[in-house]
């Protein structure tokens, strides 16, 4: 069984954004820029960029003045994000979080959104946020809150998925979820170096047209449901029927409002 659920690969790009951009990382850039737009930045590094959702948002909300630097280590997701926005004068560049090509000192700001939970190194990433800052500069990112601080990641996460491995380490479904914890949050950024540091969290909502929406986005077109496939091929119509059946009688059978939860980790050099 694959331990990496949440890999994107091949056509999960595309699908990533036409799918969960909407649903979920657009509102949380929106909620996030009133924390980014109040700092000074004349260069701004975007980490794990993935397509370029708060990107955009950065761009349209600093001055043509301001140079921003978008990376990922994924080239598929870079791609499509400079397919979207390579007109919008931002540099584009493959790099890993973890041991970031840029000279110590270079970026007034370095910016994240839901990267971090998925890095093999998450302190080193922190520390390397802090190597290419200059002094004075801020390191803002985006965790994921708990499941049970979100209803449909408790239904889709815990009462749907992780009973269907039961048997199993199944911590690997709670991977994006898995720093939730602002004191984790802190302690990252103080061994780092950072002077000042906070965590604050982030309330706001996700949209989606309808059930099947959810169903769709978070399962026929997500690693999540690959798994199921590969753990039990005779269960997947049944497992997304089950799904949309609970999501109905939760939000009901149109479009619906759902609420998520987030961290922002802030630190200043």
């Amino acid at each position: 069984m694959n331990k990496e659920v949440y890999k994107i690969t091949g056509n999960d790009a595309s699908n990533y954004e036409e799918h969960l951009g909407p649903l979920i990382f657009e509102p949380s850039a929106k909620a996030l820029l009133p924390h980014i737009v109040t700092l000074p930045a004349q260069s701004i590094l975007e980490i794990a960029s993935g397509t370029g959702r708060l990107t955009k948002h950065l761009r349209e909300s600093f001055p043509a003045s301001t140079s921003i630097t978008a990376t990922d280590i994924n080239p598929d997701m870079l791609e499509l994000a400079q397919q979207q926005l390579g007109h919008s004068a931002i540099t584009f560049q493959l790099a890993d979080a973890q041991a970031l090509p840029f000279a110590d000192h270079s970026f007034d700001m370095i910016v994240n959104q839901f990267g971090l939970m998925f890095l093999p190194d998450k302190q080193g990433c922190v520390n390397e946020a802090y190597r290419v800052l200059k002094p004075g500069g801020h390191f803002v990112f985006t965790t994921w809150d708990h499941t049970a601080s979100m209803g449909l990641f408790k239904l889709l996460i815990d009462e749907i998925i992780i009973p269907l491995f039961e048997g199993e380490d199944t911590s690997r479904f709670h991977t994006p979820f898995a720093l939730h914890d602002p004191n984790l949050l802190n302690a990252y950024l103080k061994q780092a170096g950072f002077a000042h540091h906070k965590a604050v969290y982030l309330k706001f909502k996700g949209h989606a047209n309808s059930p099947k929406h959810i169903v769709t986005s978070y399962f026929h077109q997500h690693p999540l449901g690959r798994q199921v496939k590969e753990k039990a091929p005779a269960d997947y119509d049944r497992v997304a029927n089950e799904l949309e059946q609970q999501l109905i009688q939760r939000f009901g059978p149109g479009a619906f409002e759902f609420e998520l939860s987030a961290l922002a980790g802030i630190g200043q050099k």
